[in-house]
């Protein structure tokens, strides 16, 4: 009997993180999308799903951007998460990913360059995604990493983009500005009008 070699390309399917989204183990997972679009609401679903399994995550924070305060609301445990701040150095932080990866024993390793700059990101070899594809594959980590536009490409197991919408008001936003104004009754301003203000 023939037996398919297992790697990469086998047919099997992967074994996945269920999440926001389904993160196959094992895989790189893109994340993409624009300010507001859902990115971090995302790369807090899986985090918050990994530590809640009792395992341990990293997340390589390349512009500071992360609020621990809000990922803790979303579900994730702190005291399973490994936070390392690149402070805006795109090479620091591939090189923190690198090691993490290669270290292994964690449910996610996630790599947010959603604000990297541009020229930081151009200059990530493209040998990288291949070697990180190879580093995972046997193991049941998730590579998650969240992006304003591809960078793994075709070393990506998944890839979703996030799309924002038009920001839609629910409820009476005149009432609203009315009750701010009971409440607080601000000086020189009175209720006609900042009725005017939110109307028009």
């Amino acid at each position: 009997m023939f037996a398919p070699a297992l790697g990469w390309r086998t047919d099997l399917e992967p074994e996945t993180l269920p999440a926001a989204i389904d993160c196959p183990r094992g895989r790189i997972t893109e994340v993409l999308g624009a300010r507001s679009s859902g990115r971090t609401t995302v790369l807090h679903s899986v985090l918050a799903a990994s530590t809640g399994r009792g395992e341990f995550a990293v997340l390589i924070d390349t512009n500071d951007g992360f609020d621990p305060c809000s990922a803790a609301a979303a579900g994730v445990k702190l005291e399973k998460l490994i936070w390392i701040r690149c402070s805006g150095n795109v090479e620091h932080a591939m090189r923190a990913a690198d090691m993490m990866i290669h270290a292994g024993g964690f449910g996610v390793v996630a790599v947010d360059l959603a604000e990297a700059a541009d020229s930081g990101l151009r200059r990530i070899p493209a040998t990288t995604w291949f070697r990180w594809r190879r580093a995972v594959e046997s193991s049941k980590t998730v590579l998650l990493v969240v992006a304003r536009a591809p960078l793994a490409k075709s070393c990506s197991a998944l890839i979703v983009e996030l799309c924002r919408k038009r920001a839609i008001f629910s409820g009476n936003l005149l009432r609203a500005a009315e009750y701010e104004i009971a409440r607080r009754k601000p000086v020189g301003k009175d209720l006609g009008e900042l009725r005017c203000a939110a109307t028009g």
